[in-house]
């Protein structure tokens, strides 16, 4: 088959040719979607053992010490980790980041659309004896979702990988004070009212990984032995357990919760 030029379809090529625009354009697409997901899957399994980690001041604070002090004296792993997770995050979020509208206007259509599907679950008439349901778009939701939680991260998280890096290398310009994350400067940090900050990381670096997992699963696995609705119970759990685990963390560096668990 030749390429066809018309007024329908100017210059369209047959869809096999592996040097057709559309070919290279998909195999592009493909590729961006292996890097954003690869580096998305990273950094969830990052979110999920780092949360862990960060709820043994539930147990005590000397537990909380002596992690930290593992992972970055006896084996440290806490420097070349920190960078190996600031690229991955930034690389994430650019290559993740094409899907997000561009332009303000797209923008506020995605705000007016979010708007209207909470508004449509408490306006929905629904016959009970009826065998059409109506659905409450939880796809669109969810990615309408991921996105704000996406920037609301990128924010936050940006600054946290900040704090966390002076914290690794430096003393942080106070004389006396022990090169290295201990439980001291951590709580510190939260006291000194940045615990309004980490709860809103929290939260939303939470939801993102949640609905993130969600829809690698759906992606790539939806059409397998893992059906949807094993990942849509896998979101729930992901994101209750551990929303419910970082808010008390969070309670915890503050004071309020520490060694509750002990």
């Amino acid at each position: 088959m030749t390429g066809i030029d018309t007024e329908l379809y100017p210059k369209a090529e047959t869809r096999h040719s592996q040097t057709s625009s559309a070919f290279k354009k998909a195999k592009r697409a493909l590729l961006d979607e292996r890097i954003s997901g690869l580096t998305g899957a990273f950094l969830a399994f990052f979110i999920l053992g780092h949360l862990i980690l960060e709820s043994s001041i539930l147990v005590s604070a000397q537990l909380y010490e002596d992690l930290a002090y593992f992972m970055e004296h006896t084996v440290p792993m806490a420097q070349p980790l920190i960078f190996i997770v600031t690229i991955a995050f930034f690389v994430h979020f650019v290559w993740a980041g094409r899907k997000i509208p561009g332009k303000l206007r797209d923008r506020k259509i995605m705000l007016e659309l979010g708007n209207k599907l909470q508004e449509s679950r408490k306006g929905w008439q629904q016959d009970p004896k009826s065998a059409i349901k109506l659905r409450s778009h939880f796809e669109t939701s969810l990615w309408i979702t991921q996105v704000r939680t996406g920037m609301i991260v990128l924010a936050t998280g940006a600054f946290h990988l900040f704090l966390v890096m002076w914290n690794i290398f430096t003393d942080m310009g106070i004389v006396g004070q022990p090169v290295g994350l201990t439980m001291e400067v951590a709580t510190s940090r939260v006291e000194s009212g940045l615990w309004i900050l980490y709860a809103i990381l929290m939260v939303s670096v939470v939801a993102h990984m949640a609905i993130g997992v969600y829809r690698l699963l759906v992606k790539w696995l939806a059409d397998t032995w893992f059906v949807r609705n094993y990942a849509k119970a896998l979101f729930y759990f992901l994101f209750w357990f551990y929303t419910i685990l970082g808010t008390a963390t969070v309670i915890a560096m503050a004071g309020s919760l520490e060694g509750i668990l002990s």
